[in-house]
């Protein structure tokens, strides 16, 4: 297996297991939140943690058996997304200061976390493929990343100014 392959294979692991913790992070909060809202958010994030999951494991699969990137259909569409954009505000600092004690709210704020990694994560890979289905995929799980983000920081914000989830 050539040096190439080892770190393509590498970086798409790594990748696998960061959407495996956010499976779990999430079927966890699900569990112990006690809001129905709350419930539905974290197991639809999970959903689509499961299937950005298994749709890098086919990457895996044909990168192991090809040596070569396959052009996955779900990332056939051309996303828009600004990978030169980073999504965690500038005052990431003025969210630690928001007074919100409730344990919802810091799974949210976990959750936010966890999606700012996995969003730099992709960011960065898109940036460096030079395969054109590489990109595309990274492209298309930086784009993901970024609709989780967006939907986790609107419920933090409902949280810390009203103290429930988002409508």
């Amino acid at each position: 297996m050539s040096t190439q392959t080892e770190s393509v294979l590498h970086a798409l692991e790594e990748a696998k297991c960061m959407e495996r913790e956010g499976l779990e992070f999430y079927r966890k909060a699900a569990d112990k939140t006690r809001s129905e809202k709350g419930k539905r958010l974290f197991l639809s994030l999970a959903s689509d943690e499961g299937m950005h999951e298994r749709l890098i494991q086919r990457q895996i699969d044909h990168f192991k058996s090809e040596a070569e990137w396959v052009d996955l259909p779900e990332v056939r569409e051309p996303t828009k997304c600004d990978l030169n954009e980073s999504i965690f505000p500038p005052g990431k600092q003025a969210l630690a200061n928001i007074e919100a004690d409730m344990s919802e709210a810091e799974a949210l704020l976990l959750a936010l976390e966890l999606e700012t990694k996995s969003y730099d994560l992709y960011r960065r890979s898109a940036n460096v493929a030079t395969d054109p289905a590489a990109r595309a995929m990274y492209e298309f799980l930086a784009s993901q990343e970024r609709l989780h983000f967006d939907l986790l920081m609107t419920n933090y914000e409902a949280f810390a100014s009203y103290g429930g989830w988002a409508d």
